[in-house]
C-alpha cells in the first residue's frame, strides 16, 4: 500500500501482485494526526497490506531536511500503530505525473482534484515496485 500524504487529502494506492500499482482511494484528512494514523492503519488491514510505502518530498528546497524529518516521524508513528513495515520513498514529480495522466485521459478539473491524490500514490507505489524488480 502506498500513501501520498497531503494536508487535506491522502491518496492511497495498492498492489495485490507486487507488480502493478492501482489507485485505491482518497482519505479526507480527519484533522488530527492520531485520527489519520487510525484511519490508515484500518485501511492497511482491510487491504491486507504487508508494508506501507510513504511518499516523501525530496526537493532541494532549504527546508527539505526538516520536511523529511516530519515524514520520518510520521512513518515511525504509523509503523508503531499499524505493526507494518513503513518505507519512505521519493515522491518527486508524482503529483505532476498524475495530473498529466489525468489531462491525457480527459478527466475534468473537478474530478481531477481528488483523483490526482490517489493517482500520485499509484505513481509512488509503481516506482517502488519497479525498483524492487530491478534489484532482483
Amino acid at each position: 500500500m502506498a500513501i501520498d500524504l497531503g494536508t487535506r487529502r491522502v491518496g492511497v494506492a495498492v498492489s495485490s501482485s507486487r507488480v502493478l500499482a492501482s489507485p485505491h482511494s482518497v482519505v479526507q484528512h480527519p484533522g488530527s494526526e492520531q485520527a489519520l494514523l487510525e484511519v490508515l492503519t484500518k485501511l492497511a488491514d482491510e487491504v491486507e497490506a504487508t508494508e506501507i510505502v510513504l511518499g516523501v518530498p525530496a526537493g532541494r528546497r532549504h527546508d527539505a531536511a526538516s520536511i523529511r524529518g516530519k515524514f520520518e516521524a510520521f512513518a515511525e508513528k504509523l509503523r508503531q500503530q499499524s505493526c507494518k513495515e513503513v518505507v519512505l520513498w521519493d515522491e518527486s514529480y508524482s503529483t505532476t505525473e498524475a495530473a498529466s495522466l489525468a489531462r491525457e485521459t480527459g478527466t475534468s478539473r473537478k474530478k481531477q482534484r481528488g483523483r490526482i491524490d490517489m493517482d500520485a500514490a499509484a505513481v509512488i507505489l509503481q516506482s517502488y515496485l519497479d525498483a524492487l524488480r530491478r534489484k532482483s
